[in-house]
C-alpha cells in the first residue's frame, strides 16, 4: 500500500496548511490498529488529538465546580456623606496643627521677642566731682602715659 498521500498530509499538517477535513483523515488513519513502522512515531499525536476532540464535559460539571469553589456573598456597605469627607477633615486638622506649631516656633525664635526679662536700666546717680571712680583713675593714667611719650619725642 502506498502511504505517500498520508506523508504529504503530515508534512502539510506541521506547516499549518491542512484543512479540517484533511486533519480528520489523519486522525482516522492513525486511529486504525495497524500503522506502517515509519509513520508509527506520529500515531500517539493524532490519537491523543482524537481522544481530546471526543472528550466532553457532562451536564453536572458546572454544578460540581460551583460546589468546590463555593459562592461567597458580598454585601454592599453604605457610606455616608460625613464618612466620605472624613479624610478631608483629617487633612484640614493636620494643616491647622502645623500652622499653630509653626507660628509658635517662629514666635519663640524671632529676635524681637525674647522670653528673658528685660535688663534693668541703670540710673546714673549724680556723682560728686571730688569722688573718683575706677574709670576716672584709668583715664588719668592713660593721659599721663600719652604725655610722657610726647616728652620723649
Amino acid at each position: 500500500m502506498d502511504y505517500k498521500y498520508i506523508e504529504q498530509l503530515i508534512n502539510r499538517y506541521f506547516e499549518g496548511e491542512t484543512t479540517l477535513a484533511e486533519e480528520h483523515i489523519l486522525r482516522e488513519f492513525f486511529a486504525q490498529g495497524e500503522v506502517p513502522a515509519h509513520l508509527s512515531q506520529w500515531q500517539g499525536l493524532f490519537r491523543s488529538e482524537s481522544e481530546l476532540a471526543s472528550a466532553h464535559l457532562d451536564e453536572h460539571f458546572d454544578h460540581r465546580l460551583m460546589e468546590l469553589v463555593g459562592e461567597t456573598h458580598v454585601e454592599a456597605r453604605r457610606i455616608t456623606f460625613s464618612r466620605r469627607l472624613r479624610p478631608l477633615f483629617k487633612a484640614a486638622a493636620f494643616v491647622a496643627f502645623a500652622i499653630v506649631i509653626g507660628t509658635a516656633v517662629e514666635h519663640a525664635t524671632s529676635p524681637g521677642t525674647s522670653t528673658e526679662p528685660p535688663a534693668p536700666t541703670v540710673v546714673q546717680d549724680e556723682l560728686d566731682p571730688d569722688e573718683t571712680t575706677p574709670l576716672d583713675i584709668r583715664s588719668a593714667e592713660v593721659i599721663e602715659n600719652v604725655d610722657s611719650m610726647k616728652a620723649l619725642h
